[in-house]
C-alpha cells in the first residue's frame, strides 16, 4: 500500500493550520489488550513512514514502558509542574515513533497560573505539530480524562473481547459518551479472538445492542486474534510489530493500520486535535471559575458562618416560592455545588438531607413521581454492571442477536 504522508493529516479550520489524525484506543474495562493494540499499531504506523507520537493516557498503569522496556524517569506531570520541558520528557522509540508518558496529567494544568498554563499549551501545540499520527492509549473506563482524551480524538477505536464482563462495559462506556455529546462514530476492535467467525460474531451481537438501545452505529475496523506470541512479547518486551511484516503475528496489525488508512480515507470528522482541545478546555474551566468565585463573593460576602449561609438560603427559597424558574435554579446550583467533589461524606450528607424532607406532607402524586425519579436516577449511578436486563441479555455470551455482518477486513492478515 502506498502510503503518501502529504495526506496524512487534517485541516483545522478555524486557523487553517494542520493537525495530526489522532486516534484514541479506549476499552470498557482494563484487561481487554488495549495497550498492546496502541502500542504496535503505533509502531506499525511509524514502519509505514508517518511521524507517531503514542501518548500513555494510562499513567497509573504505565502499561506502554513496560512492554517497551523502558521506563521513564519523567512524564507529562513534570512539565505540567514545570521542571521539565517536553522536549526532554519525550522518548523516542524507533525512528518516526515517539513516547509521552503520563498523558493523563495532561488536566493538572487546570491548576497553573496564566503564565504557565499558556507555556504548557504552546508546547503541546508545537509538539503535535511535528507528527503525522497521535495514538492515545486512554485509561480504561468511564475516567473523565479518558473520555476528554476521546473527545479530543477525529476517530476512537474501542477494543472488546469475547469476555461478556468486556462488552458490557464497553456497552456502557458507549452510552455514557453518547450521553455526554460525543456524535461521532466509534470504530471497534474485536481482540483475542480465536478467527473470524468469532470476531464477527462478537462484533455483530454488540453493535446490535447498542444500535437497539443507545441509538448508536458503529464501525467494524478489525480484529487482532488470540495469539501465543503477542501474549510472549509482553515477558519479552519485544512487541510484535517489530517483527519481519510477513510474520502472521505482525501482519495483523499491519491489516489493522491498512482498515484505520480506508478508514481514514472515508472522511473523519472535524477535530480541534489533542492540543487544540485541551487548551479550550482549560480556559474555559478557568473561566468558569473566575464567575464562580465573582458570584461566590457577590451573593456571600456577608455570610460568615455555615448558620448564617443557611439562613440566608432559606430565605432566598421562601422569596422564590413565587417563581419556580429561580426556586429551580437555586436547588439544583447547590446540588451541582455539593456534587463537584463526590464522595462517601457527600453521599450520606444528601441521603440525609433527603430522608429529612416532610414527605408525609407531600401529596400522594408528588411523592410517587419522586420514587421513579430516584429509580431513575439510580440506574444512572449505578456502576456498569447496572445495565437493564433487556441489554444484559443482547450482550450475553449465549446468544448471537441479529445483525448486519462485519463486512469489512477481519484483521487477521
Amino acid at each position: 500500500m502506498n502510503h503518501n504522508n502529504s495526506s496524512s493529516a487534517v485541516d483545522r479550520p478555524e486557523s487553517g493550520s494542520r493537525v495530526p489524525l489522532t486516534l484514541a484506543i479506549t476499552g470498557g474495562k482494563g484487561g481487554v489488550g488495549k495497550t498492546q493494540v496502541a502500542l504496535n499499531l503505533a509502531l506499525v504506523l511509524a514502519r509505514q513512514g508517518y511521524r507517531t507520537l503514542l501518548l500513555d493516557g494510562d499513567v497509573e498503569l504505565a502499561n506502554v514502558n513496560v512492554m517497551l522496556g523502558v521506563y521513564p524517569g519523567m512524564t507529562l506531570e513534570h512539565v505540567v509542574l514545570g521542571e521539565r520541558t517536553l522536549d526532554e520528557v519525550v522518548l523516542p522509540v524507533t525512528g518516526n515513533l515517539d513516547l509521552l508518558p503520563g498523558a493523563s496529567g495532561v488536566p493538572g494544568c487546570l491548576e497553573l497560573d496564566s503564565a504557565r498554563r499558556e507555556d504548557f499549551l504552546a508546547q503541546l501545540r508545537t509538539l503535535e505539530q511535528g507528527y503525522d499520527r497521535v495514538i492515545i492509549d486512554t485509561a480504561a473506563g468511564l475516567s473523565t480524562p479518558a473520555l476528554h482524551m476521546v473527545a479530543a480524538s477525529h476517530l476512537a477505536a474501542l477494543v472488546i473481547t469475547p469476555d461478556p464482563t468486556s462488552l458490557t462495559d464497553a456497552f456502557s462506556l458507549v452510552k455514557v459518551l453518547h450521553r455526554k455529546g460525543y456524535r461521532r462514530t466509534p470504530s471497534v476492535i474485536v481482540n483475542m479472538a480465536r478467527g473470524a467467525t468469532e470476531a464477527q460474531t462478537v462484533y455483530r451481537r454488540f453493535s446490535t445492542a447498542v444500535s437497539r438501545y443507545i441509538g448508536v452505529q458503529l464501525h467494524y475496523l478489525g480484529a487482532i486474534w488470540r495469539d501465543e506470541t503477542i501474549a510472549q512479547s509482553i515477558s519479552t518486551q519485544r512487541p510484535v510489530a517489530m517483527m519481519d511484516d510477513s510474520d502472521p503475528s505482525c501482519r495483523q496489525f499491519w491489516t489493522l493500520a491498512d482498515m484505520l488508512a480506508v478508514r481514514c480515507s472515508q472522511g473523519v470528522a472535524p477535530a480541534n486535535g489533542f492540543a487544540r482541545y485541551w487548551g479550550r478546555l482549560v480556559r474555559r474551566r478557568h473561566q468558569q471559575r473566575g464567575e464562580q468565585q465573582q458570584s461566590s463573593k457577590a451573593e456571600t460576602g456577608t455570610i460568615g458562618s455555615p448558620q448564617e449561609w443557611l439562613a440566608s438560603l432559606g430565605e432566598h427559597l421562601r422569596a422564590a416560592q413565587g417563581d419556580p424558574l429561580a426556586r429551580y435554579r437555586l436547588i439544583t446550583g447547590v446540588l451541582e455545588t455539593l456534587g463537584e467533589s463526590v464522595d462517601e461524606d457527600a453521599v450520606e450528607a444528601l441521603q440525609t438531607g433527603l430522608a429529612a424532607m416532610k414527605w408525609e406532607e407531600a401529596p400522594a402524586t408528588v411523592r410517587r413521581a419522586a420514587a421513579e425519579h430516584f429509580r431513575q436516577l439510580a440506574r444512572v449511578v449505578a456502576p456498569s454492571e447496572g445495565l437493564r436486563p433487556e441489554e444484559g441479555r443482547a450482550l450475553g455470551a449465549g446468544t448471537d442477536a441479529p445483525g448486519q455482518p462485519a463486512t469489512e477486513g477481519s484483521g487477521s492478515g
